[in-house]
């Protein structure tokens, strides 16, 4: 019988544990993991984060699964990883475009064109016209 209370206990803990960490990731609204932003480049990583960034000449990273993210602005490039990201950016006209991963939707429009490098698949790569 011992051993069957200390099972129930042992279980007990166990759920309330799992309870507890998935009502504190049920807090998130807008997607999990970090986000940096810096004077030279700003970084998105983790998972579903719905975002607008002004860019400003920085550097743009996306790293991760099911992000929606907006780059105001003209960005120095773009780097997305990962998979399932939606992306849309101004880059600038000497930029580079770097995609790898898979299914990655990347809308972009610059005044020029950018070294592109891209690997994996099913990826939708749009250029944009300039308004």
């Amino acid at each position: 019988m011992l051993f069957n209370t200390n099972f129930v206990r042992t279980a007990g803990v166990v759920f309330a544990a799992g309870v507890s960490l998935h009502s504190a990731a049920m807090a998130q609204e807008k997607g999990v993991g970090a986000i940096s932003v810096t004077k030279e480049v700003i970084e998105v990583s983790g998972n579903g984060h719905q975002r607008t960034f002004p860019c400003n000449g920085r550097k743009a990273v996306v790293e991760g699964s099911d992000h929606v993210i907006t780059f105001t602005g003209v960005c120095a490039s773009l780097d997305v990883s990962g998979g399932n990201n939606s992306v849309t950016v101004q880059l600038a006209p000497q930029g580079s475009l770097t995609v790898a991963g898979a299914d990655h939707k990347v809308r972009w429009q610059s005044t020029g064109e950018p070294n592109q490098d891209l690997s994996g698949g099913k990826h939708q790569i749009v250029k944009l016209p300039l308004k």
